[in-house]
């Protein structure tokens, strides 16, 4: 949950390209968070808020893209994880916004299935015993059962989104955060892919794994891929795995995006050459002040 989150991605081909380039698709104009996204079937984005439990929409394709509202879910104040869980149908995590927790925590589902325009909206699971979930991803086998993390619980819950059925699959000290921490954020964004449970722990600076099975069960330890370097300077937040060429993109909070090898070296993207498969990511930032003025978060394409 830090200014700069790593929200979704698409590969837009398999040239070499010779520079990072960044290009702002669109800012709020009021200081709207924007905490997640998900990408749908159209090639449009998704995007959870902090914004009083709204969902926007944002096609990047078009000239001067820019959000438009889709639904505020009710009893939220702030979104956080989202995921897709079937065809053009998403889990959600909302609820009531404080200060480094969370009340009435909730995962909903959207579903444009039937309407590509005004989604279904229901409630799949209450959790009241959660207390900051944060990151989120589905299954491969099983995608309407979701993993979850709690940054102040250091769990991982499972959730059957047509059952309804919640509970924590799995605790680990490595997520937690730390005692006596300024930001007491510990497991924050997670993915899934090649029988591993990916995560980051802002609060140790670090980017792990857990393998599961195909059922979100731990089955061996935890695996510190790498610890931040210039943790003075940055923090790691949502992210990427790009398991078939053995890396992971990360966001670095204020202003940054980390190259990891899942191997466990680390480069600070600013620019320069590259000479990687070309990729573009879609980066989401907060909204904040700067200079006296009030601005919103961001959406930014980043071209690998």
């Amino acid at each position: 949950m830090g200014v700069l989150t790593t929200l979704a991605f698409t590969a837009i081909a398999v040239d070499l390209l010779v520079a990072l380039e960044t290009t702002q698709l669109f800012r709020f104009s009021t200081s709207v968070n924007i905490e997640n996204s998900a990408l749908r079937s159209d090639g449009s984005l998704l995007l959870t808020t902090f914004d009083q439990g709204r969902l926007y929409t944002l096609d990047p394709s078009v000239p001067d893209p820019h959000a438009e509202l889709v639904v505020a879910l009710p009893g939220a104040t702030a979104l956080c994880g989202i995921v897709a869980i079937d065809t053009d149908k998403f889990a959600v995590i909302g609820g009531i916004r404080g200060n480094y927790s969370y009340t009435e925590e909730t995962i909903y589902t959207v579903d444009f299935g039937v309407n590509p325009i005004t989604p279904t909206i229901e409630v799949a699971s209450r959790i009241p015993h959660a207390i900051m979930l944060n990151g989120m991803a589905a299954l491969p086998a099983h995608p309407h059962v979701v993993l979850a993390g709690d940054a102040r619980l250091g769990a991982v819950f499972h959730v059957d989104t047509d059952t309804g059925t919640a509970e924590i699959a799995f605790t680990d000290p490595l997520l937690t955060a730390v005692a006596n921490v300024s930001t007491p954020i510990g497991v924050n964004g997670l993915k899934i892919a090649g029988g591993y449970m990916y995560f980051t722990n802002t609060a140790r600076e670090i980017f792990a794994r857990i393998p599961i099975d195909t059922f979100g069960h731990k089955i061996g330890e935890v695996e510190v891929i790498a610890v931040l370097d210039n943790a003075d300077s940055y923090n790691w937040d949502d992210f990427v795995v790009l398991e078939d060429v053995g890396v992971a993109y990360l966001a670095q909070p204020d202003n940054a995006l980390a190259e990891v090898s899942l191997n466990g070296g680390q480069n600070i993207i600013v620019g320069g050459a590259n000479d990687h498969t070309t990729l573009t990511l879609y980066v989401t930032t907060r909204g904040g002040t700067a200079n006296g003025s009030v601005y919103g978060g961001q959406v930014v394409r980043v071209e690998l």
